[in-house]
């Protein structure tokens, strides 16, 4: 990397004017970790500043951190953060992946599967007699999308149907040999 380059990512990386990363890099032989920490220790950071943690015994070098103050807020944060893009992250694959009811394999209807679970957290039972009483109608549930809409998903849904379809034949055989044996 050359000189200006190195100045360069230093005032990018310390909020620090081109001559003032410069005139630090000079002073300490052009190494940029050293050029951080004077700088860091002159307060002349933007961000007020970098921490410092050496790696121990085990981790060869030093890499620098960013400083969020104290720890608790910054580990707080940083988890809150990456929370929050999970979550998103769940929203997004409810609402790209829809529920498909589908009798005599013609669909009945589709929505996204987050109302499909907003049904469910509303009114569990409900949703369950609904559910398994359309297994009974000769109703078949898959998914559609990138993520939920595959073939082992959709596979198991259809055991599912076969096997309330199973259940339907077999209480229709025995109504009948009961009415039979009238």
């Amino acid at each position: 990397m050359e000189r200006y380059e190195m100045a360069e990512l230093l005032s990018q990386k310390a909020g620090v004017s081109l001559e003032e990363a410069r005139q630090a890099l000079e002073e300490n032989d052009w190494d940029m970790l050293d050029a951080m920490v004077a700088l860091e220790r002159a307060h002349k950071t933007a961000d007020g500043g970098v921490h410092v943690e050496t790696g121990g015994e085990d981790a060869p070098g030093v890499k620098p951190v960013k400083n969020t103050g104290s720890d608790g807020p910054g580990l707080f944060s940083n988890g809150f953060a990456a929370l929050w893009d999970y979550v998103k992250k769940l929203f997004r694959i409810l609402l790209d992946n829809d529920f498909v009811v589908l009798r005599h394999d013609k669909q009945i209807m589709a929505f996204p599967v987050l109302v499909l679970v907003v049904l469910l957290f509303a009114s569990f039972g409900l949703m369950l007699v609904v559910l398994l009483a359309g297994l009974f109608l000769d109703c078949k549930y898959h998914f559609a999308g990138r993520q939920l809409g595959q073939e082992g998903v959709n596979a198991a849904m259809d055991k599912v149907s076969d096997l309330a379809g199973n259940i339907k034949q077999s209480i229709q055989n025995a109504g009948e040999d009961k009415h039979d044996d009238q």
